[in-house]
């Protein structure tokens, strides 16, 4: 007669306590002080693609409510699997802030007028909408857009799904938005970004200008984020041509691994694997 599953007794679960402890010991040692999320994405053996690296050190997210589509702020960036022709130029991009924007009611918190002109895509014609979906508010550029869609009929192909684009390209204006609202709701942007020079830049010009009315505020910060992007600095990554989040906190491990070769397929595109809150940023030629 087979045996039946038992559950564990008092002393078999005392018994595995030492080797708990010994492996949080393990971990703390090892500078892993945050519960860390594991992917299963086994066997990828892509071409151009590297497997993913420890994730580098960054500022504390912001604790002010978050959108549930937004994408984060200076979360974690891990290695990233390259697909194939990605530039040098992007692999430095990598090293910037993916940063998350504000939802529309955190900026009505802060005073802020509504964004009443978003900028579009070029639509080249004959034109009709993507079959992914963007979230509003999302700027993408006409030949960004098009790589996209590339990207998309791969991995429908391949999961009958499509993509949802939450995040992409930034202007200084709608960087300096999202910069004022957070700090109009008391965050710190000296701890959200690593660029603590080009930040502290950013917070003066908004302290300098506070009691004048938000609209003006903002364009303070502005002139302050295109100058250093006129001198080749980038607060954000988002502020760099190509930039897209792409949310995967939905996929099952077979459908990143299925977006992954989408991408890696289309080539020119450099993928980085950002965990809070869970999406791909792609940097596209």
């Amino acid at each position: 007669m087979p045996t039946l599953p038992t559950r564990p007794t008092a002393a078999t679960k005392s018994a595995l306590k030492p080797r708990r402890l010994v492996a949080a010991a393990l971990l703390c040692a090892a500078g892993c002080t945050e519960k860390l999320e594991s992917v299963d994405l086994p066997g990828l053996g892509l071409p151009g693609f590297d497997l993913p690296g420890t994730s580098a050190p960054v500022a504390p997210a912001s604790a002010a409510p978050r959108a549930e589509d937004a994408p984060r702020a200076a979360g974690t960036q891990g290695a990233a699997p390259r697909a194939q022709g990605a530039p040098r130029a992007a692999a430095q991009a990598a090293e910037l802030e993916c940063d998350e924007l504000p939802s529309a009611e955190e900026e009505r918190r802060a005073k802020l007028p509504p964004l009443t002109a978003l900028g579009k895509a070029a639509r080249a014609e004959p034109w009709s909408p993507p079959p992914y979906q963007v979230l509003p508010g999302v700027t993408l550029p006409a030949s960004i857009a098009k790589k996209l869609e590339q990207i998309d009929r791969g991995y429908a192909r391949r999961t009958r799904e499509h993509l949802v684009i939450t995040s992409g390209t930034r202007d200084a204006n709608r960087q300096a938005r999202a910069m004022f609202t957070k700090m109009r709701l008391g965050e710190d942007i000296l701890q959200l970004y690593r660029n603590k020079a080009a930040a502290l830049e950013i917070k003066k010009a908004y302290q300098a200008n506070a009691r004048k009315p938000p609209e003006q505020v903002v364009a303070a910060m502005e002139a302050v984020i295109q100058d250093q992007i006129d001198r080749g600095i980038y607060i954000s990554a988002h502020l760099r041509r190509g930039a897209v989040d792409v949310r995967n906190r939905t996929m099952s491990p077979k459908e990143k691994r299925a977006f992954l070769e989408s991408a890696a397929e289309v080539g020119g595109v450099l993928v980085i694997d950002e965990s809070t809150p869970p999406h791909y940023h792609l940097q596209i030629d």
